[in-house]
């Protein structure tokens, strides 16, 4: 038989039974009767989605987390435990917790933003109420330097006083027994650290000095070395508030007196002390009509103004307060004999304050500042004269006191120009940007690329 035989005597015998299986599968399965098929499982590839790579990066995330939390138990449990061994007598020594900072998840939701840089590393803040006690602190210093200023050998012991009484306020806010930390200072009162110790400096070489060489007087008084250690030691202490409230997260415009009654006290301390190292050129004290001791008052006046300017929209009676008390304290080095001058200098805060109400400087309107820099010193200064034609019978020329006024503005003028810049072309720093356009009108800078 021919192989050819053989295949059509099996063809019919496979199509049967081809034919069967075919008709087993069609037929219908019993109410009881399940037909199991085995089906050759394929494996499908998984395609990799954003959501599978966000969740594979998610869990990464945690996973550092993780990791990072161990590590940082594991820090602060060997700290404890050194710290422990150093103890005193093998007691533990007290430890400062670690700043463990909290999840933004879990405390402020998932769509919060973080706290600033700059204002998240800053630390603990003052209050309002210990920044006035730092102030008073600050004006028994002041207190102390104008009756040494004045002559007053017994009650020089004010200034020591004065001066142990705002360091121990100062070191000691919320400080631990035997655990004293510099991280603790409120943001702003650091650098009055610095002004303690200069301050003791000053007063110690001040006395050595006064021994060897005598009293100093005139100019000798502001160039004596121990005097400048004094003056920047004092400075530093009194503008501790001042520093405070300007790196404070605060809104430009301030609601009163009251709620900016620290600064106004900070830099009035800071005027005070300033205007008592310089009184024998000052024309509160002698009564002089000489052009540059009023130059030199007046920018004493007018440069604390302009400060206060760049940083706040200040609430009527800053100035007025400032120039009075200033213009008070300095007449009291001359027995209070022109004391009705400071009603001169009384007109010129008030001018100054209510030109700052009306005209509203601010980065958008740097013509108001200069404004303020000339009307204030016109004022303080015309007022200065008419008190002294009419009260103290000076019987000036029109010359020498319209010249010192006129003088006077256009230094206010020159100090706002330098303190408040007109605005920068923001194509002047683009170099190798292509030339700009003839006649194109340059784009004023942004105020925080002018140093604002």
């Amino acid at each position: 038989m021919t192989a050819m035989e053989e295949t059509m005597l099996r063809a019919p015998r496979v199509r049967a039974s081809r034919d069967a299986g075919v008709r087993r599968e069609r037929q219908v399965a019993g109410r009881h009767e399940r037909r199991v098929r085995l089906v050759e499982a394929v494996e499908q590839p998984v395609r990799a989605t954003r959501a599978t790579r966000h969740a594979a990066q998610v869990g990464w995330i945690e996973r550092a987390r993780g990791l990072a939390g161990q590590a940082r138990a594991w820090w602060t449990e060997g700290t404890g435990r050194a710290a422990a061994r150093r103890g005193p007598h093998g007691t533990p020594a007290p430890t400062r917790p670690a700043a463990i900072t909290p999840n933004r998840d879990a405390v402020h939701g998932r769509d919060a933003e973080l706290t600033p840089r700059h204002l998240a590393a800053v630390g603990r803040r003052a209050t309002w109420g210990e920044d006035v006690v730092t102030g008073w602190c600050s004006m028994l210093l002041m207190l102390g330097l104008y009756l040494d200023g004045a002559g007053l050998a017994p009650l020089r012991w004010v200034l020591v006083l004065a001066l142990g009484a705002t360091a121990w306020w100062i070191l000691t806010r919320e400080q631990r027994p035997g655990d004293w930390s510099p991280r603790v200072v409120p943001a702003g009162y650091r650098p009055a650290l610095a002004g303690v110790g200069l301050a003791l400096v000053g007063m110690a070489g001040d006395a050595v000095w006064h021994g060897l060489f005598g009293v100093t007087d005139g100019v000798a008084l502001l160039v004596s070395p121990f005097h400048l250690v004094l003056f920047a030691g004092v400075c530093l202490l009194a503008g501790s508030t001042l520093r405070a409230a300007w790196s404070g997260p605060t809104s430009a415009r301030v609601p009163g007196l009251k709620a900016f009654w620290p600064v106004v006290l900070s830099v009035t301390l800071v005027v005070a002390v300033a205007a008592c190292f310089l009184r024998d050129a000052s024309p509160l004290a002698g009564g002089t009509a000489q052009v540059h001791g009023l130059l030199l008052h007046n920018l004493l006046f007018i440069g604390p103004v302009l400060f206060l300017l760049l940083r706040w929209q200040t609430p009527l009676g800053t100035f007025t307060v400032m120039a009075g008390a200033a213009a008070v304290a300095l007449a009291t080095q001359t027995g209070l004999g022109l004391v009705g001058l400071a009603g001169a200098a009384v007109l010129g805060g008030t001018a100054a304050d209510v030109a700052v109400s009306l005209l509203r400087p601010s980065p958008q309107r740097r013509w108001a500042a200069r404004a303020v820099a000339v009307i204030a010193p016109a004022v303080y200064w015309t007022a200065h004269f008419a008190l002294l034609t009419v009260g103290y019978r000076a019987g000036l020329a029109p010359a020498l006191w319209l010249g010192p006024v006129l003088w006077a503005c256009l230094s206010g003028f020159a100090l706002a120009l330098l303190m408040w810049p007109p605005a920068v072309p923001l194509t002047a720093w683009n170099r190798g940007r292509g030339r700009p356009q003839a006649g194109a009108t340059p784009m004023a800078m942004p105020a925080r690329m002018v140093g604002r």
